[in-house]
């Protein structure tokens, strides 16, 4: 009896000592994310509609370089491109044929844009509600809200692997209660990508839109 009680002490205790604290995992995922020079990664999104309880599905391919250098191409159900060369920003829907140009520091403030490109820190934007390891050990959910009520959301959660502060998923609500929620796969990081990838010139028929920063 004494050996069973000694052994389930021993496994609790070694089960806590594997589980890192939100606290930890939150600093491995700034420091992962602070330190990428590149990254590459397909993406699914889904946005639920609190308003007429509709699902929104939508996914394609995303490309960063530091610095400021994104190309986030939507390709399906619309195409859709957003381009950052590093001095300006490219929204461009081929359906409506319109591109809206932003400054790099209004199109990073957004919160996916900012956070995934390194503009954003968790620790200083956001205050740390909670962190739970998942049931099979593979990755950790973070729960976040922004410090200050501004902006468009509301509260965040990530899913990271919690040995590296990789993400894999990102859930966030506006303050309607609106839900998108964002995967991760087949991410390659500090690879080599020309900058070619990152140019934008608008097509001629479309409308331009500018937005001073």
């Amino acid at each position: 009896m004494m050996v069973c009680v000694l052994v389930l002490c021993w496994w609790a205790v070694s089960s806590l000592a594997e589980e890192p604290s939100p606290e930890t995992v939150l600093t491995r995922v700034e420091a992962f994310y602070q330190e990428l020079k590149s990254f590459y990664a397909e993406f699914n999104q889904e946005v639920y509609w609190r308003r007429g309880y509709e699902v929104q599905a939508s996914g394609g391919r995303i490309w960063f370089k530091r610095p400021n250098r994104l190309r986030w191409e939507y390709r399906y159900p619309e195409r859709m491109l957003i381009v950052s060369d590093g001095q300006k920003v490219y929204f461009y829907s081929e359906e409506d044929r319109q591109v809206i140009i932003l400054s790099p520091e209004k199109a990073f403030s957004r919160l996916v844009l900012g956070f995934m490109t390194g503009r954003h820190r968790l620790d200083r934007d956001f205050v740390l509600l909670s962190g739970k390891l998942e049931t099979n050990g593979e990755g950790y959910f973070l729960e976040l809200k922004p410090r200050e009520e501004k902006g468009q959301v509301s509260r965040i959660r990530l899913k990271v692997l919690p040995k590296t502060g990789e993400v894999k998923e990102i859930w966030y609500w506006d303050f309607l209660g609106n839900l998108t929620h964002l995967t991760f796969e087949k991410a390659q990081f500090n690879l080599k990508i020309e900058d070619k990838k990152f140019s934008f010139t608008p097509p001629k028929e479309a409308e331009i839109i500018k937005e001073d920063g």
